[in-house]
């Protein structure tokens, strides 16, 4: 647990901190395992009604707690946005499907600039729950065929003892998850993340250990226990040191810290007298850590993420230190005057009562979640009135002379006195999430080769829109440009690809895009047979890593520039000759605030001014060197985002950014006359 605290608290010796949670699961599987098997030691039956009475008792009360308080904290800290983003997650995390659901947002590249959920470790509980919701299943259907074959044994030799069997189906099904684990994490690190049959084995490894004590406790010794913890420890302590947020993870990595747990607890379990690990953890400090574990995994997580969330930025290691106590402290509470009282309440301990518990909570979340929904709505609500230029605006200093910059400016200022949130903002901050141009037919991120013509289709001359994301947020902003003007155009725009030739790493990976490098090659083969008389190029740089011409992953900033630099000029000299004009399009300032929670956070817009953050600037100014240097065009329309290093999340009534780097589509509507004249195609 405090390993999973050190990761999401940004401890960096500590990254891999994360496998916590699979040592969790190893835990659980083998403790949950153990009373099944003891159960059916003493009664000869397992009760399902039972099982999932006594899950109930020790899971529901403090989950719904926290996702409770998560919801009313987030109604006065991120406002009606977030907060009705938090009520989604609330009600699946109730559900036990959270994993399914962040599986799908986290899948979703428009939705990777968002902060992340605060309920979003609820995804290891669902997986949990989901697992104990068969596996009592299979140990009873094990244990019915066993019976049935000592029956059909009489008189002859008798089948190996049930636990031999549980060892070979638990052993087959987890091997099979195991399988499904590596190729899935291969395919989609994200959806295998979160997916209960790639997570399963684990469970699994833990029910194994569980099966094995009983078979091997008898002739245990000491050393045998002291190699199995220390070693088991030694595994688990690599794993943290040595996994980071790029290794791919679960696949064949969690091999390391899940075996290494198995065998800490299967040497912890045959007591053949203490051993070093056993009394390390036996210290007080760690013995009330163990005690609180639950709670602190369910109030950890929202305590570090919301803070982040509210104020845009990680917080300081010393406050994140005073969170982690907080935590601590709601988590000794919750143990205290939650768990412990109601597990232990004579109403709760009749098995059928206990299991109301499940639809109970499960009203209670989404009772409150429309609670919270109503609250939020109600006290972030604004009555400001658009920003707008004075009649005397070009005599205005700093104003300038063009209409649209003027207005940012106006609008830079009038955030800096505190102006009021208009009311009728455009798109609704409820909306941001799904504010982007549609691609049709031709979203290549789907892998789909095809073309699909817009602007004017019967025009005599072609454009062709070519980059990332960041080219796709032009869209609107073309379209009335490329009817207006006569030309068909075609956007080979492909979401996570960046536009120079290079081999960019997965995100959160340290695997190739190779289907980003294919695009490429595919692109520049249409580039040429269309021959456009317009080539239009922008994108955000990459971040991450790239693949040099030996394969080998570069990460070093100075590396990374040099090589999408040449990518960039690589770029050019392939597919300049097949256009009559190219421009590059400057890409826009990333900010350093989402502009969801802040606008429907605050009343007043002082606090949603935007900063550009300097990450990919660097590599923004070596995209139009490298395109000045080629001979290409380059527009610049950044002075309409920002001013003197302001970035207004409003113009006028006009909300900017959907996310902290792209366009909404109302702003880039408004910006197509001004594009135009940049452009010459007005």
């Amino acid at each position: 647990m405090l390993a999973v605290i050190a990761a999401h608290a940004g401890i960096t010796a500590l990254a891999g901190g994360y496998v916590g949670v699979d040592i969790f699961f190893v835990i659980s599987g083998f403790l949950i395992t153990q009373q099944l098997l003891r159960e059916c030691d003493r009664s000869g039956r397992v009760s399902l009604l039972g099982f999932y009475a006594r899950r109930a008792r020790r899971i529901l009360p403090a989950a719904t707690l926290v996702v409770l308080a998560v919801m009313a904290v987030c109604v006065w800290s991120l406002g009606a946005v977030r907060t009705k983003s938090v009520i989604t997650d609330g009600i699946w995390s109730a559900g036990f499907a959270a994993n399914v659901h962040f599986a799908r947002v986290g899948t979703d590249y428009f939705a990777q600039d968002l902060p992340p959920s605060p309920l979003q470790h609820y995804w290891s509980l669902s997986v949990e729950e989901q697992f104990y919701l068969a596996w009592p299943l299979v140990l009873i259907g094990v244990l019915w065929l066993w019976a049935r074959a000592r029956r059909r044994s009489a008189g002859n030799a008798r089948p190996a003892t049930p636990r031999l069997w549980l060892a070979v189906a638990v052993g087959g099904l987890s091997v099979a998850s195991l399988v499904w684990s590596i190729h899935d994490t291969s395919a989609s690190a994200t959806t295998a993340y979160f997916s209960t049959f790639a997570r399963s084995w684990e469970l699994g490894v833990g029910a194994l250990a569980a099966i094995l004590v009983g078979l091997i406790r008898r002739s245990a010794n000491r050393w045998l226990a002291q190699a199995a913890t220390l070693a088991g420890s030694a595994m688990i302590v690599a794993s943290c040191l040595a996994y980071d947020d790029a290794t791919p993870f679960p696949g064949s990595a969690a091999l390391l810290p899940v075996l290494g747990s198995a065998l800490v607890v299967v040497g912890g379990a045959l007591r053949a007298g203490p051993t070093v690990v056993g009394r390390l953890l036996s210290l007080r400090p760690l013995r009330a850590v163990g005690d609180w574990s639950y709670s602190l995994y369910l109030w950890h997580y929202p305590v570090l993420v919301i803070p982040q969330v509210r104020d845009g930025h990680v917080p300081s290691p010393f406050h994140r230190l005073l969170l982690v106590v907080l935590a601590l402290l709601l988590a000794a509470l919750t143990y205290r005057f939650v768990e412990q009282p109601l597990r232990r309440h004579r109403a709760w301990r009749v098995p059928w009562r206990a299991v109301l518990l499940y639809p109970l909570c499960l009203v209670l979340v989404i009772a409150g979640g429309g609670g919270a929904s109503s609250v939020a709505s109600g006290l972030h609500a604004t009555h400001g009135a658009a920003i707008t230029l004075p009649d005397d605006w070009r005599s205005q200093p700093g104003l300038g002379k063009k209409p649209r910059v003027a207005l940012v400016r106006q609008s830079v200022k009038a955030a800096q006195k505190d102006h009021d949130v208009p009311a009728s903002l455009s798109p609704s901050p409820a909306t941001l999430t799904t504010d982007y141009p549609g691609l049709g037919g031709c979203d290549y991120a789907t892998g789909t080769r095809q073309l699909c013509p817009r602007g004017d289709k019967d025009g005599t001359k072609t454009m062709v829109v070519y980059g990332n994301s960041h080219a796709r947020h032009w869209i609107d902003a073309i379209e009335p440009i490329a009817k207006r003007a006569g030309y068909r155009t075609y956007y080979l725009v492909k979401s996570q690809c960046v536009p120079a030739l290079v081999t960019p790493v997965i995100k959160d990976t340290q695997r190739p895009f190779t289907d980003c490098t294919d695009f490429h090659d595919w692109a520049v083969k249409q580039i040429a047979a269309l021959h456009p008389d317009l080539l239009v190029i922008s994108g955000q740089p990459t971040a991450g890593g790239i693949f040099d011409e030996k394969g080998d992953l570069q990460t070093s900033k100075a590396v990374e520039d040099r090589l999408e630099y040449e990518g960039d000029l690589k770029l050019l000299d392939k597919v300049m000759p097949s256009a009559d004009r190219t421009v590059w399009i400057r890409d826009i300032p990333t900010i350093d605030q989402d502009p969801a929670t802040c606008l429907s956070t605050h009343t007043t817009l002082k606090p949603c001014i935007g900063k550009p953050v300097s990450w990919d600037r660097t590599r923004q100014d070596n995209q139009v060197k490298a395109a000045k240097q080629a001979g290409a065009d380059v527009v610049d329309m950044n002075n309409l985002f920002c001013y003197r290093g302001r970035c207004p999340m409003v113009v006028g009534s006009t909300v900017t950014y959907r996310d902290v780097g792209h366009m909404t589509t109302e702003y880039a509507e408004q910006l197509s006359r001004p594009l135009a004249r940049r452009l010459a195609l007005s």
